[in-house]
């Protein structure tokens, strides 16, 4: 009978720490993407000192939360992303509207694709 327990001890921590894994990816994958939502925005409406606080913002952000986006994820795909937003912030400053267009667009992409690939599918399975 005891091994019946630790069978089921080890499903639900299994089930709890996934559920922890997709409800904290997720949910700052909308916050990155909003954030990148904003700043391409402010981008597109010529205000790039407000673009460039709102890059500054995000790429904190992004990379406060790093260390624990790395156990849930490969660390490639949090370095390109990490990347992307550091060239924002300096695209910004230089006053790169297409590249800075282009860069947030590719980071958004980055985090959805992160985003989409915890969805419980069985793609994301097998």
């Amino acid at each position: 009978m005891k091994r019946g327990w630790i069978a089921v001890i080890m499903i639900a921590l299994s089930l709890a720490f996934g559920g922890m894994d997709y409800y904290y990816v997720t949910s700052n994958a909308d916050i990155y993407a909003g954030m990148l939502t904003e700043a391409q925005e402010k981008m597109e409406q010529s205000e790039i000192t407000e673009a460039e606080s709102v890059a500054q913002r995000l790429d904190y952000r992004f990379r406060s939360q790093k260390g624990l986006m790395n156990i849930f994820m490969h660390h490639s795909e949090s370095g390109g992303i990490s990347c992307d937003l550091a060239m924002l912030e300096m695209y910004a400053r230089t006053g790169g509207t297409e590249e800075f267009l282009a860069t947030a667009a590719r980071a958004k992409r980055e985090i959805m694709t992160m985003k989409n690939s915890k969805i419980l599918r069985w793609e994301n399975i097998f």
